[in-house]
């Protein structure tokens, strides 16, 4: 009972704010329900089967629940695919029927060996998650309405939409915006969403928008946690780590206009989805390769490395980097070749090209860029009097190319601040550069930072890499933390926290003072962008004075966890947004309620296959002219309905294009563009014949006419049947 009352904090943290927001009690009930039955239960019981038990039950439960995912896409790919999604709650029933009546499978139900951790780690991650579940539901589900009370949407949680929709209909999915195209995108985390909506009944618009990401929120500090005992075998490096990715959230029960950030994002379902797929791997690959592991954990791995690399395309070169690097180490170290670091770099590789091929879409329009990342910060053009966008310049950044080369390694070292948790972690060669678990560490730190400095993404996903490491750097810190803690006594110990937390809050402090908006001449810019560096000075001169004091690395260590957190939380209570009611408005992702209610009307009156053509292809609501923002996503995400052509900036076909003619891949003219004309001439000069092609060629049953984005021709009146009118919406029905 002491270990089990902890967790109901998390559980009324999450009820509590979902109550205080806009959820009943009922659906976050049923919820809770369908994830323990359906998602963590099974999962755990064939990851018992399958390995063993970790000892406890919550541990047991985070990697479960990982486990758990893999076997429900399994269940969802193919019930989806016989048209059965109603019956697929008889997919994880199975499992617990078959571990409740065969006799060799029951033992599975009990921890035959139990490794009980302390209490105190019990509450460490109950009050870590807790944090997370309320700055999530107080803070930036309550910014981010639900459809159809909030006037404006984060562009890509509708597009989110679209795509859970389209995977509650149809294996292989199809683009939701161009109907009858593949669906080309790391899709998996939206293939969960959509078999919980089939499972639980309820809508995807509450899915997506209010319960799938909160006990995932959860498995994330779990696995992290995990992760990190598993390394360094010491209880507290767990809570550490969960801590440290608690504790920069908290900002958010100040400051409501900014969105949950990553590697836990509610804006990116597929990055906090697939960080826990890619830790929950790790877990296993080192189990497999340093502890002895063997048999069905094989599978288990490499179907969860799977379910990561379906929902993040920057998982699997993290764990090849991680795999490689051991592997390369151990043959130096034994003068043998590591057959199965071999075998399993191998097959991470051959799931890294099948994914790219099949459901990592969305790199299209990456090229390679050294420092490519330091073009997203603010500071970029005042620091180096550049002003390319991302996405575009040669093989350098073009800051060092125009000579800029003080202000970029200014913009760097304010980097490595900024991201000190994913730094910390190479310092785990200092004490264990001969043990291969510390180089699969730094391998996956390695891939991480690679891919953040390399690669150039129009909308800078390569900041992704990082975050998706970061657990990796936390346990490397923890493990370090843990050797050092180990030579010291007690009184040391307590000692360096307490200097650790006050180095932490002085150069939190000072990063706070340093930041100013830089005006004034190219070097005046310069140095009120260069001030942060303060901070390198302080710890280095501090470091210089304890250098020979006990406990002098435990200190720099924890003080580099705590300074990030302790800035974002003080910055937001000075500075942030504290009005609770104040939600997400942007003139450019405007939905006005008539567009909203119309939709909704639609997607109750249609069946789930039918298409329909709509002029709603960009935001905001307007003409739709040449070189428009084309992310409008009202009918296949508040609908819910495949459209003949909506908005077709995330294709593939239309990021390549990247920089073409000046524009980002946002504003770049339609891949397909005769679906454009044929949807623009069927609303502003419709003609039977052009009806009759609409229905026979592209399968069109209902125009979705929005006089917002441009003419609707009062011909349509005759030509097809008006189904429903709102606003200046109307739609028709063009008959079977």
């Amino acid at each position: 009972m002491r270990r089990s009352l902890p967790w109901l904090l998390p559980f009324l943290a999450a009820a509590v704010g979902l109550m205080a927001i806009d959820v009943s009690p009922g659906p976050i009930v049923k919820y809770a329900v369908y994830f323990a039955l359906a998602i963590a239960l099974p999962g755990t019981l064939l990851l018992r089967a399958a390995w063993r038990s970790t000892g406890n039950w919550a541990e047991d439960l985070g990697l479960g629940s990982v486990v758990g995912a893999t076997w429900q896409l399994i269940g969802w790919a193919v019930f989806t695919a016989l048209g059965w999604q109603r019956w697929l709650i008889v997919w994880p029933a199975l499992v617990l029927v078959a571990f409740a009546s065969v006799r060799r499978l029951r033992s599975n139900w009990r921890i035959t060996q139990p490794e009980p951790l302390p209490v105190l780690w019990t509450w460490g991650l109950a009050v870590a998650s807790a944090v997370v579940l309320g700055a999530t539901t107080l803070g930036v589900m309550a910014f981010h309405e639900l459809p159809p009370q909030g006037s404006a949407y984060y562009q890509d949680l509708l597009y989110h939409l679209s795509m859970v929709n389209e995977l509650m209909r149809a294996v292989p999915p199809e683009l939701p915006q161009v109907a009858g195209e593949r669906l080309e995108y790391h899709w998996f985390a939206n293939a969960d969403m959509a078999a919980a909506a089939d499972i639980t009944r309820l809508t995807p618009i509450v899915v997506l928008f209010r319960l799938w990401l909160l006990p995932w929120l959860v498995v994330a500090l779990l696995v992290s946690a995990t992760l990190a005992r598993t390394v360094s075998r010491t209880w507290w490096t767990g809570v550490l780590a969960a801590v440290a990715l608690a504790a920069p959230q908290l900002y958010l029960f100040f400051d409501t206009s900014v969105n949950l950030s990553a590697p836990l994002s509610f804006l990116s379902p597929s990055q906090t989805f697939g960080m826990v797929a890619c830790v929950a791997a790790a877990v296993f690959l080192i189990e497999l390769l340093f502890r002895g592991a063997r048999g069905w954990l094989w599978v288990v791995t490499f179907a969860v490395a799977i379910l990561g690399g379906g929902s993040k395309p920057t998982v699997l070169p993290i764990l090849v980097g991680a795999v490689g690097l051991a592997a390369v180490v151990m043959l130096v170290q034994t003068r043998r070749l590591p057959v199965r670091a071999v075998v399993a770099g191998a097959l991470l590789v051959a799931t890294g090209v099948g994914t790219m091929l099949t459901v990592a879409g969305s790199t299209s329009g990456s090229g390679l860029q050294f420092l490519a990342v330091l073009k997203s910060s603010g500071d970029y053009a005042a620091a180096t009097g550049d002003m390319t966008p991302a996405g575009e310049g040669g093989l350098v950044l073009p800051a060092l190319t125009h000579g800029a080369v003080v202000g970029t390694l200014v913009l760097l070292c304010v980097l490595l601040i900024n991201q000190s948790t994913a730094v910390v972690g190479f310092g785990v060669l200092g004490k264990h550069r001969q043990e291969p678990v510390a180089w699969f560490l730094v391998g996956a730190l390695i891939a991480g930072w690679a891919g953040y400095l390399l690669i150039d993404h129009p909308s800078v996903s390569e900041s992704y890499f990082i975050h998706t490491a970061i657990p990796f750097g936390l346990a490397a810190a923890g493990w370090l933390a843990a050797t050092i803690v180990r030579d010291l006594p007690a009184r040391t110990r307590a000692r360096s926290v307490v200097m650790a937390l006050a180095l932490g809050t002085i150069c939190a402090g000072l990063l706070l003072v340093a930041d100013a908006k830089p005006v004034g001449s190219q070097r005046h810019q310069l140095l009120l962008v260069a001030r942060p560096l303060l901070v390198i000075l302080v710890l280095a001169g501090l470091w210089w004075l304890l250098r020979r004091r006990p406990g002098a690395g435990l200190v720099v260590v924890l003080a580099l966890l705590t300074v990030v957190p302790i800035k974002s939380f003080a910055q937001s209570a000075v500075h942030g947004d504290t009005e609770r009611a104040q939600r997400f408005t942007a003139a450019r992702w405007w939905v006005y309620p008539d567009e909203e209610s119309a939709a909704l009307w639609l997607g109750k009156n249609s069946a789930p296959t039918d298409v329909v053509a709509a002029n709603t292809w960009c935001r905001p609501a307007g003409k739709q002219t040449p070189g428009c923002d084309a992310r409008g996503y009202i009918v296949s995400g508040i609908a819910g309905r495949r459209t003949l052509i909506e908005g077709w900036a995330y294709t593939n076909e239309a990021m390549a294009e990247q920089g073409v003619g000046g524009r980002r891949y946002t504003e770049q003219p339609s891949p397909w563009p005769e679906r454009v004309a044929l949807t623009t001439e069927a609303l502003t000069a419709p003609t039977p014949d052009l009806l009759r092609q609409l229905r026979e060629e592209y399968h069109v049953r209902w125009l979705y006419a929005d006089a917002r984005d441009g003419t609707v021709s009062p011909a349509l009146d005759r030509l097809a049947v008006l189904r429903h009118s709102v606003g200046k919406v109307r739609i028709y029905d063009l008959g079977e």
